[in-house]
């Protein structure tokens, strides 16, 4: 292990290009569950030593995320021209006998990092130029406190799933990914009767269709419609136990796929938010064809 010094002289431990597989394994392993910060203290505990630190571990999940970008473009170049395989969206949902493939697809939010990683011992004139220029740029872009990223999980053939998400490099998109993944893993194959679990966001319903048309049936998952209907009628009662007397109705309802029923109860209420409530009819309608009975 090389160790460097800050400009103002604090030690730091540097991770150099030549790091073992099996520390390199168990940092990005930890990385994805842990913070950087609980990853150098985990490494230590195991080692006995303080092998890295917390910006190698950040510099080592960067140079791993562009590696996975490199090699997802490159999966995206060589299925170019290559036709998809063909789908078909299941009819009977409730078939016993049914071979239907699932796809799930949802936005994961994560607190939105900082756009520059301050070491320490950093001169006081670097920090505040490198703030300056933090300031600036998040004023330009607007950074929200969030960041949203699409995952999408697309069938194997031998009944696992490929994950895909958004890359670094935005060279390429989702819909891109999860088209090379599908050309090269079922080419050739029977039409694909398609299933897709996912929510009600715009952006998810968009992708869905570039990627697959219309060949696809979609269902409305069950936690995020119980999410809307609490969130709704937490709106629409007057009190918590008012609340919760009318979602255990609602979701009872919808539980079995009666739509309708559940509608007609809601729209029946004397809201304390008429807007809340209309809303949530709204949404109930729009996705009647998409609630089933789970």
């Amino acid at each position: 292990m090389q160790r460097l010094r800050e400009p103002g002289g604090a030690e730091i431990c540097f991770l150099p290009a030549l790091l073992s597989g099996g520390l390199r394994a168990t940092c990005l392993h930890w990385a994805t569950r842990l913070s950087f910060g609980e990853v150098t203290s985990l490494v230590e505990q195991m080692a006995g030593a303080p092998l890295v630190s917390e910006d190698g571990v950040w510099r080592l999940v960067q140079q791993e995320a562009k590696r996975l970008d490199q090699r997802q473009q490159e999966q995206i170049q060589d299925s170019q021209g290559r036709p998809l395989p063909d789908f078909v969206a299941v009819a009977d949902l409730y078939d016993a006998q049914g071979q239907e493939q699932v796809v799930l697809i949802d936005g994961i939010g994560v607190k939105a990092q900082k756009p520059t990683r301050e070491r320490v011992g950093q001169p006081r004139a670097e920090k505040a130029e490198k703030a300056e220029k933090a300031e600036k740029a998040e004023k330009a872009k607007k950074a929200e406190k969030r960041h949203e990223t699409d995952v999408m999980l697309l069938p194997r053939r031998d009944g696992t799933f490929f994950y895909a998400c958004e890359g670094v490099s935005g060279g390429w998109s989702l819909v891109e990914a999860g088209r090379a993944f599908l050309v090269q893993e079922w080419q050739g194959a029977a039409p694909l009767p398609l299933v897709a679990i996912t929510d009600g966001a715009r952006a998810i319903r968009e992708d869905l269709a570039a990627l697959f048309g219309s060949q696809v049936r979609i269902v409305l998952d069950w936690y995020h419609l119980a999410k809307r209907v609490y969130e709704n009628l937490s709106m629409v009662a007057h009190s918590s136990a008012e609340r919760q007397s009318w979602e255990q109705q609602v979701l009872g309802w919808l539980w079995q796929g009666q739509v309708g029923e559940a509608v007609c109860f809601v729209q029946g209420l004397r809201a304390r938010n008429e807007k809340a409530r209309h809303d949530l009819i709204g949404y109930l309608e729009k996705h009647a064809e998409e609630i089933i009975d789970y």
